[in-house]
């Protein structure tokens, strides 16, 4: 997965980077074939730099937030599933007040009857805002079953594990509420 990751972030980066500097190329060094080796040249070199650089930092991010429950899975998009030991009223009252827990949150839409909280997370210096999904199911023996999910607002290789921090504070919230 992570390989995966680290090519998309070299293409992401080295190839518009690479046709910037072949366009320059050619305008400044003596026609098309200096422009194509020289774009060619500065889009693998800055695309390894770009993936290496992001793709640590990213991997150390997550590493740092997930702690103990790291299973090397870097994806962006993250969810966990918990059944609370309430009722399905007090399980939703828990879950509109864990989104709290995010950084910069607005609930987006909230629909008690199926079950869904559904959240957003403002702008932060690692990402472009997060969505969050709560699905809430009533399960037997006066318990609650709870899905909570949370991915980039927009499309993003890396997140820097914000969406794993996301899930954990909530359902760490989830796990104290339902206790008390």
């Amino acid at each position: 997965m992570m390989l995966n990751k680290m090519i998309r972030l070299f293409f992401g980066f080295g190839v518009p980077f690479g046709i910037l500097m072949g366009i320059y190329y050619s305008f400044n060094y003596d026609g098309i074939l200096p422009g194509i080796l020289g774009g060619l040249v500065a889009g693998i070199v800055f695309g390894a730099i770009m993936a290496g650089v992001l793709g640590y930092l990213h991997v150390r991010s997550v590493k740092k937030k997930a702690g103990d429950s790291s299973n090397n899975d870097y994806d962006v998009n993250r969810s966990k599933e918990i059944e609370l030991p309430v009722s399905y009223d007090e399980a939703y009252k828990l879950c509109i007040k864990s989104l709290d827990q995010l950084k910069k949150p607005g609930i987006k839409d909230k629909n008690y009857s199926q079950g869904l909280i559904m959240a957003r997370t403002g702008k932060t210096w690692d990402t472009w805002g997060d969505k969050v999904l709560i699905n809430l199911a009533e399960s037997k023996d006066n318990k609650t079953h709870v899905r909570v999910s949370s991915k980039p607002a927009f499309l993003q290789v890396v997140d820097y594990g914000e969406n794993l921090e996301n899930v954990n504070n909530i359902i760490s919230f989830l796990e104290e509420g339902s206790r008390s």
